[in-house]
């Protein structure tokens, strides 16, 4: 989830060129997710739908949605999959409404006005753990833990600034614990540049805690290494929901729509969760029964406010930094 809006990347397209308006029977996504996903997904769908050809834009979140912004007056995108529901919501007058058939699956906390947008899957905050690195072998079980100096030099936690989950994270502590227990938490820890290179270095043995998402960590259990922990801190976690929308003006409305309820359904969440561990926000998944993670009602979880937590970005990252600086 991108809460800051960042210049626009080139694009890297996947299948077909967006050059202008999409030719009849063409559909063109504009997406933020990795590519091992959305190729499988296009390829799934374009099976199932040989008469629709799929256009593939990929960037970051924020840099999608402002080429969204800036098309305006001539959109070439016709449906965006998916970021940060924070991030979407500050642009929905550039999307289009749409009731989708599978909306009634996804609670109503993620669906957005009229149908503007759709909530598809959720990234749960979480410490992961290398357990060798771990003073007595022992995990953390709460935030608090990680302010004691015994978990000095030990734990890895992306910038903020640069990481939206880790900024979800960070501003979520201290929220939930207060000022003090995250400078705590700051004075211990190693700050490093990407999502990737936290979760990267554990699992590499080089730090016993990173914060991170929790797919990033299952991935590393999921593939067998046995000194990998995940940790659901006992005093609560965060969610990043995200989404998709429909782009409002997109020149090929029914194939969007047709792409839209493909990517929403049942089948092909529980697909995305299989392949790259992305919790879907339906209902009716119950990813306990295809995983070893637990059902997301039985994690503790703090709800934040996406609204206030996007106005209060700027000055979070400012006392950040003076925290930082003053280690």
């Amino acid at each position: 989830m991108l809460l800051v809006t960042v210049k626009l990347c080139s694009a890297l397209i996947l299948a077909g060129a967006v050059l202008g308006p999409a030719s009849a029977g063409t559909v063109v996504l504009y997406s933020s997710n990795n590519v091992e996903t959305v190729n499988g997904v296009v390829d799934q769908f374009t099976k199932e739908n040989p008469d629709i050809k799929v256009s593939v834009v990929r960037a970051g979140t924020g840099a999608l949605m402002q080429r969204i912004k800036a098309e305006a007056a001539n959109p070439l995108g016709d449906i965006f999959w998916s970021g940060g529901l924070s991030t979407i919501g500050e642009f929905r007058d550039q999307l289009a409404p749409y009731v989708s058939a599978q909306a009634s699956a996804v609670p109503s906390a993620y669906r957005g006005p009229d149908g503007l947008w759709l909530g598809t899957n959720t990234h749960v905050t979480v410490l992961m753990t290398n357990v060798r690195q771990a003073p007595a072998a022992q995990p953390p079980r709460t935030w608090t833990e990680l302010a004691d100096p015994k978990w000095k030099g030990k734990v890895v936690i992306p910038d903020p600034e640069r990481s939206s989950a880790s900024f979800v994270a960070l501003y979520g502590l201290r929220s939930l614990l207060g000022q003090e227990v995250l400078d705590g938490i700051a004075r211990n820890a190693v700050i490093v540049g990407t999502t990737s290179a936290a979760y990267e270095s554990v699992a590499k043995g080089e730090f016993a805690v990173a914060v991170t998402m929790e797919y990033a960590a299952y991935e590393y259990v999921a593939g067998g290494l046995k000194d990998i922990r995940i940790v659901y801190p006992a005093e609560g976690t965060f969610l990043s929901p995200e989404g998709m929308a429909l782009i409002k003006g997109g020149k090929n409305p029914a194939e969007a729509r047709k792409l839209y309820e493909f990517l929403a359904s049942k089948s092909v969440q529980t697909k995305v969760f299989q392949s790259a561990y992305r919790r879907p926000l339906r209902e009716d998944i119950d990813v306990s029964s295809l995983s070893d993670l637990p059902a997301l009602s039985s994690i503790k979880v703090v709800r934040l406010d996406d609204a206030r937590m996007g106005s209060e970005r700027a000055a979070f990252i400012a006392q950040w930094r003076r925290t930082i600086s003053a280690r």
